[in-house]
């Protein structure tokens, strides 16, 4: 699928190049003194397409989406450049002075929204940034909506339409790159600086244009920008798969490393049996030892590895990919030993409010305090914690009918009820709320409904006040569904 998906934006970066050279000729400023002279623009057209056609062949080669829409912004943004210095690309299509009016800003607003997409794709917003990729998907939705609008309008208008959507884009992604909290070493500084940098261009932009400047010199310095913006946006992609590559040659290292000591340490074994019987027992030990604290140690790292990829870093409990793992193990067997299987969903109560008055320290910290103060009161090794999200925690608590989670859950509420967390000066008071339903051998119950369940169950005791546990039975639930 990607590999189709990277061929038809190539084709479509070739049907480009074939448009631009047939438009060459198509002018639709009345004052051809206005444009650039023919080679320069000969020369940015060769430059950008070779750009756009650079960057698709790195993402053919890298299997990169976000470098194959990259290409595609490069090409898009070259052309409404072309445009706006007085080349047409509907001129090849329509005689009409409505659709050639409107070609600058489409140009303009679909460069915008793949510059977005790319965005999106270098810092995954789907999965970390949910309110950012809702802020970009909604100025999306209103550069599609402008277009139309340059349809009423005259030239000046229309120019404003094309570079405020440019300004608010610009202004926009500083905004998300300044809330990336990701650990993605310099990216989010060297693409704040190409914003920035890009955005200076903009305001010169306007004070040319209300300054009267000529067309000409207006068109150069979009031009320029461009060109700046290229090689910067080069330059961030170059350190971000410099980030990649050098984090697996670490790695690999690290395995060679582990490799090498254990092929060293079985070549001097071998090397002993030419020695006498007592010395080689002696030294066969001396190297046995050796060996087992080596894989001692290769095992020590795989569980830290393991670890790192089953454990919430902030909380110290089990991350949510653990719990859909566990979950489903756990389901299985108490559908196959004719057990009882309780899920507890519990919620901090006001977080938003400690987070925007104390700060998001205070609010990891509350955090850390509510998670282990679940871990204490977990007693059964069978018993699982984990961060679910945000301040959201799940337990599994396996072999568990209803009365004993019940117990385990309402404990929970009073522990961190009378719980202070001290912040400097302040001090800290949180509750907690709790669902919690029990799965008893149900037909047709899944995981999925389990959890459904619990949250409603969650919802209901938000609803009727927090700082209490509801139970929301599932033979129940089902006869109301």
């Amino acid at each position: 699928m990607r590999n189709l998906y990277l061929t038809i934006i190539g084709f479509f970066i070739a049907l480009l190049i074939l448009a631009v050279v047939n438009a060459q000729g198509m002018l639709l400023l009345t004052k051809p003194s206005l444009l650039l002279p023919l080679p320069i623009q000969h020369i940015f057209i060769g430059s950008s397409l070779l750009l756009s056609l650079i960057c698709f062949t790195w993402a053919s080669a890298m299997h990169s989406c976000s470098m194959a829409i990259l290409a595609l912004f490069f090409a898009l943004k070259s052309l409404s450049i072309l445009v706006a210095g007085g080349m047409s690309f509907f001129g090849l299509f329509t005689d009409s002075i409505y659709l050639l009016n409107t070609e600058g800003l489409l140009l303009a607003n679909l460069s915008n929204m793949l510059f977005f997409c790319f965005t999106i794709k270098l810092f995954p917003l789907k999965k970390s940034g949910e309110n950012n990729y809702q802020l970009l998907l909604a100025l999306t939705i209103i550069m599609a909506i402008m277009v139309p609008l340059s349809y009423i309008f005259n030239d000046r208008a229309t120019w404003l339409l094309t570079q405020i959507p440019i300004s608010i884009s610009l202004l926009a992604l500083l905004y998300v790159t300044s809330t990336i909290t990701e650990n993605r070493g310099r990216l989010p500084k060297i693409y704040s600086l190409i914003l920035l940098v890009q955005l200076s261009f903009n305001v010169i932009n306007y004070l040319l244009y209300y300054w009267h400047f000529s067309t000409q010199m207006m068109n150069g310095l979009d031009m320029l920008a461009f060109w700046f913006m290229a090689i910067m946006m080069s330059y961030l992609m170059g350190r971000k798969y410099y980030y990649h590559i050098r984090d697996e040659k670490s790695a690999q290292q690290q395995v060679l490393a582990r490799a090498k000591i254990s092929y060293t340490t079985q070549k001097k074994l071998l090397t002993l049996h030419d020695e006498s019987q007592e010395q080689l027992e002696n030294r066969v030990q001396e190297r046995t030892l050796e060996l087992n604290i080596a894989l001692q140690e290769l095992e020590l790292v795989n569980q830290t590895l393991k670890e790192k990829n089953t454990l919430d870093e902030l909380s110290g409990l089990y991350n949510r990919r653990y719990y859909d793992e566990k979950i489903m193990a756990e389901f299985r067997r108490s559908r196959r030993n004719l057990t009882p299987l309780s899920l507890i969903l519990i919620d901090i109560d006001y977080f938003k409010k400690v987070n925007d008055s104390y700060g998001h320290l205070t609010g990891d910290k509350c955090i850390v305090e509510v998670a282990s103060m679940i871990n204490v009161l977990l007693r059964r090794s069978t018993d699982v914690a984990c961060r679910y999200g945000g301040e959201e925690f799940c337990l599994v608590l396996p072999e568990t009918d209803k009365k004993g989670a019940l117990a385990l859950a309402e404990e929970i509420c009073q522990s961190v009820r009378k719980q202070h967390i001290f912040n400097h000066e302040n001090v800290i008071h949180l509750t907690v709320s709790c669902g919690v339903t029990t799965y008893q051998q149900e037909q047709g119950m899944t995981p999925e409904i389990m959890f459904d369940r619990a949250d409603k169950a969650l919802y209901k005791a938000k609803q009727a006040g927090r700082d209490q546990v509801q139970v929301i039975p599932i033979e129940i639930m089902n006869l109301s569904t």
